[in-house]
């Protein structure tokens, strides 16, 4: 229905364009919400690179718009965080498993009067739990977030429940320990002097600094497991304790989680040197 008002202002023979022109409009608004893609999974990390490139490439330029090279830098670094809050996650998840069923197991020896458990060691195990709960709410609030920055730079909308489990997370591909080094590799002609040389010299050593993180982190995570696995399966046999349990699942927790830590921070590291060479060339 057509407002009466407009028949006031507005001759009769105007009133097929204006219905025209209203039509179009809204078809165009429609059209610009439809066209944000929407996702019920996680894209690679080259595919959300791909899904960038093309929705900046083609918008006019703007004084006040991000630049490319620091929106792929973003797009990295949260891509990277939601994988290692996805790892760290299901760590987390196995973790309260095992702290739920040790409290559970605990509360009924102690019921049942058994002196070799106390209610500080069962407390020691409520605290635990609680540690891991407040961990597994602070993942995903990380990966909330990073959903969310992804959204404005990919410009696209997340399903309900988005499958983020498909893509692997491993170390980016970084050999070189110089900025020599990664130079040469890549053909990149003279090295800068002033302050771009000192930028990625001291953009390589956090990187060199991450890796050996890693490494250590790495060595650490296979010997905890097994840790974890022997206690665990003493403590349900019944010729383990709590304190030993309790111990063993902090450390795991804290070994685990932190090889996820270190391999997040060596790829960011190696994005921000990559990035940043790309800048001063």
């Amino acid at each position: 229905m057509i407002p009466t008002c407009l028949t006031h202002h507005f001759p009769a023979r105007w009133l097929p364009l204006y219905i025209f022109i209203v039509i179009f409009l809204v078809g165009c608004q429609g059209a610009r919400v439809e066209a944000r893609q929407t996702l019920d999974k996680l894209p690679s990390l080259e595919q959300a690179l791909a899904m960038s490139e093309a929705r900046y490439s083609s918008e006019k330029p703007s004084p006040k718009a991000t630049p490319q090279l620091d929106v792929a830098l973003e797009i990295k670094r949260n891509y990277d965080l939601i994988l290692t809050r996805r790892e760290q996650l299901e760590i987390s998840k196995e973790v309260k498993g095992h702290f739920t069923k040790a409290v559970t197991q605990a509360e009924k020896k102690f019921e049942e009067g058994d002196e070799n458990i106390s209610q500080s060691a069962i407390t020691k195990l409520k605290l635990g739990l609680a540690g891991t709960l407040n961990d597994i709410s602070r993942f995903n609030s990380d990966i909330a977030l990073a959903k969310l920055r992804l959204e404005k730079y990919l410009g696209v909308n997340w399903a309900e429940g988005v499958d983020i489990s498909g893509p692997d997370f491993q170390p980016v591909d970084f050999p070189h320990k110089t900025v020599g080094e990664y130079l040469k590799s890549n053909a990149s002609g003279k090295t800068p002097k002033g302050s771009g040389l000192f930028n990625m010299r001291e953009a390589i050593i956090e990187v060199n600094k991450a890796r050996e993180q890693l490494t250590l982190a790495g060595k650490n995570r296979k010997m905890t497991r097994a840790l974890l696995v022997t206690e665990a399966a003493n403590y349900d046999f019944g010729i383990g304790n709590e304190a030993d349990l309790f111990e063993a699942l902090i450390i795991y927790t804290r070994v685990l989680v932190g090889y996820y830590e270190a391999l997040h921070t060596f790829n960011i590291a190696v994005h921000r040197f990559v990035s940043l060479c790309r800048q001063i060339r």
